[in-house]
């Protein structure tokens, strides 16, 4: 490749950078812009996208009653009984290696999150765990993961505690180049064992992530029924109701947002991408050069990692069994949990620097089917989608009205309230769902919680949403798209969270 073609391709890669900046903030000024001068045209255009909005918000309701239902099924099942109906293959045979990414956590909040996975249903001498921790975390972080290890080195077919080191030439911080290092560097141990590498499925977690006793059941059932494993990913529904009782009603609501939605997706596979906890086996990691040392959002790249390397022979197979995560609670108190959240919430957004990535290289590879585009442009509109919908619906919507006083005295000012409150009133048969399917799913209510209390909550979440969704959720996507745009790349830091009891045993 000569420089002119090097020049050109970074000035196209440069470009997709700013594509999902200059779209989102296009679709919020160039409204308000156009609200001095055509004010009817806009209003006319704010009642289009409220129908649209109002129609997708049904359509998502649907989906999380279907994904709601699916799950109540699927953790009731008794998957390795499944399994032994399947007459070709054993799942005595499958074993699971799962790594656990470790910086300093407690050890409380660890020790729960292995117990729950030797407690599973799966045979737990069929897992091999990794622990894979941070040499920067210095030696007390060493010290706890050797008690972890004398506690359950037992169990579980192996026991293995990798440190990654620090600063490696080509790697950026964050679990992606940890959980590299900790697969690569426990390879040959696992060969050693003699297991078929065919045989072998990889799960990543957090340490706050507590599998479902159902899990790694339903994953091998799952594996052993697909017709094309190493083209896959097996993907949970990650539910964050460790700690739910303990947070502040503002991130219990965002939390429980963040698990429906994740609940929604896995009804609809062809959307479906690795998040947070996710499985592959052992042979598509290895041709995959495992996951990327380069990004802060290991999860969802590793899919267009994946889907790339495969030339788009690849896909995520839904799970509606749940790992269990921690919500938000910062140690320091609410207000630090509130921006805890925010920053949480902007790196899962920085997922928006996978369209440079994904659009450069589709285009360079003639080997993928046009599906390639689709999948593209629904990685755009889902981080447009994200950062606008709430400010265009709260706010960008009434433009007309706020900065055109002559557009008070037409026809269309008079109606626009009328039909813009009622299709958002509408709407709100979409969040009584939410809560209601809330009510059904949450874990039992600590005694500590007056229900009266509980009941006020949900009664002002639908007037509280529309704001936290803006603070939460559009403000921090436009963070990441604006740093973006101008070329400020985020760094990886790990969430504060707060030691409390599990809520599900």
């Amino acid at each position: 490749m000569n420089n002119l073609e090097i020049n050109r391709n970074i000035k196209l890669y440069r470009l997709f950078e700013m594509l999902p900046g200059l779209l989102t903030w296009g679709a919020i000024i160039i409204p308000i812009i156009l609200s001095l001068y055509y004010p009817i045209l806009i209003a006319s255009l704010m009642i289009v996208y409220a129908i649209y909005w109002l129609v997708k918000s049904f359509r998502m309701s649907s989906h999380l009653i279907i994904g709601y239902f699916n799950y109540k099924k699927d953790i009731k099942i008794d998957w390795l009984a499944e399994c032994n109906k399947i007459a070709s293959k054993k799942f005595s045979d499958i074993y699971h290696v799962v790594i656990m990414a470790y910086v300093n956590e407690e050890i409380e909040t660890m020790d729960e999150s292995i117990r729950a996975l030797a407690n599973s249903n799966f045979p737990s001498k069929n897992i091999i765990f990794i622990l894979a921790t941070e040499q920067r975390a210095g030696e007390p972080a060493q010290i706890r993961a050797n008690i972890l290890q004398n506690k359950y080195g037992g169990i579980f077919k192996d026991f293995i505690i990798t440190r990654h080191p620090v600063d490696l030439p080509g790697e950026i911080r964050g679990k992606g180049s940890n959980i590299t290092w900790a697969a690569k560097n426990s390879l040959d141990k696992i060969k050693k064992m003699h297991i078929p590498l065919e045989n072998i499925i990889v799960t990543t977690l957090d340490s706050d992530n507590r599998v479902h006793k159902q899990f790694l059941a339903a994953l091998t059932y799952k594996y052993l029924i697909d017709p094309d494993p190493i083209h896959s990913a097996y993907q949970p529904i990650a539910m964050f109701f460790n700690n739910i009782w303990d947070v502040p009603l503002v991130i219990r609501s965002i939390s429980v947002g963040s698990s429906f939605w994740q609940m929604i997706e896995s009804t609809r596979p062809y959307r479906l991408r690795n998040f947070s906890a996710h499985s592959q086996t052992l042979e598509g990691l290895i041709k995959t050069d495992f996951w990327s040392v380069r990004s802060i959002v290991e999860d969802g790249h590793q899919f267009w990692r994946s889907y790339l390397a495969f030339d788009g022979n690849y896909h995520v197979v839904p799970i509606s069994v749940p790992v269990y995560q921690d919500a938000v609670l910062s140690p320091k108190g609410y207000l630090n949990t509130f921006r805890e959240q925010y920053l949480q919430k902007r790196r899962w957004a920085w997922g928006c620097s996978d369209i440079p990535y994904v659009a450069t290289r589709i285009i360079a590879n003639k080997k993928i089917a046009s599906d390639k585009w689709v999948q593209l442009a629904r990685l755009v509109e889902g981080h447009f989608s994200w950062a606008t919908t709430s400010i265009i619906l709260a706010v960008v919507g009434w433009m007309p009205r706020i900065v055109n006083p002559g557009f008070s005295n037409s026809v269309m000012a008079f109606n626009f309230p009328l039909i813009y409150s009622k299709i958002l009133g509408i709407a709100m048969i979409g969040m009584l769902i939410t809560i209601t399917i809330s009510f059904l799913i949450l874990p039992p209510k600590p005694k500590k919680y007056l229900t009266l209390s509980l009941i006020i909550e949900w009664i002002i979440t639908p007037f509280m949403l529309p704001l936290s969704n803006i603070i939460f959720s559009s403000l921090p996507s436009i963070d990441s798209q604006t740093r973006l745009l101008f070329g400020r790349y985020l760094d990886y830091r790990v969430t504060e969270k707060a030691v409390t009891s599990s809520s599900n045993k």
